[in-house]
Formats: C-alpha cells, sequence, structure tokens
C-alpha cells in the first residue's frame, strides 16, 4: 500500500477517494469509501521523475520516455500510483 498509493486518498484515515473530473472550470465528482467528513482534504500523492539540464544519449532519452509512459498506463489501469 505505501510503495503504491491511491491516485487519491483521504488525509484523515488514507482510504482511496474516487475523483472524477467534470471538465475545465468545473468541479470534480468526489466519491469517498471512508466515513470523514466531507470537508476534509483530498491528498494526491505521486511518484516523480525528475531530469536536470544537459544531454542525455538518445538511448537514455527513449528509456525514460517508455518508463514513463508505462507509468501513465498503469496508473490509469490500477488507480494507483506507480
Amino acid at each position: 500500500m505505501s510503495k503504491f498509493p491511491p491516485l487519491y486518498q483521504c488525509e484523515i484515515c488514507g482510504k482511496s477517494v474516487k475523483v472524477t473530473p467534470q471538465g475545465l472550470g468545473n468541479e470534480p465528482t468526489i466519491k469517498r469509501s471512508c466515513k470523514c467528513p466531507e470537508d476534509t482534504t483530498i491528498l494526491a500523492k505521486r511518484k516523480v521523475t525528475l531530469r536536470g539540464k544537459g544531454e542525455l544519449s538518445v538511448l537514455k532519452q527513449q528509456q525514460i520516455k517508455i518508463t514513463l509512459t508505462l507509468r501513465q498506463f498503469l496508473s490509469a489501469l490500477t488507480g494507483r500510483s506507480i
């Protein structure tokens, strides 16, 4: 659970929260799996890949691109930050 946290979770209890976007400028729909108050903050923990300035070899650039694409796909599929 700590290695792959939910994409959105309750700040108090840490349970998963489903957040569905409603389009640009509209508030998202929030569905909680816990009994915490409605005004409780929702956390969006994410893994981050940082790249500094400088030159990378073409092979390394492609490796990073494939890794990030795979992470995004698995996150969308599982609902967890991979």
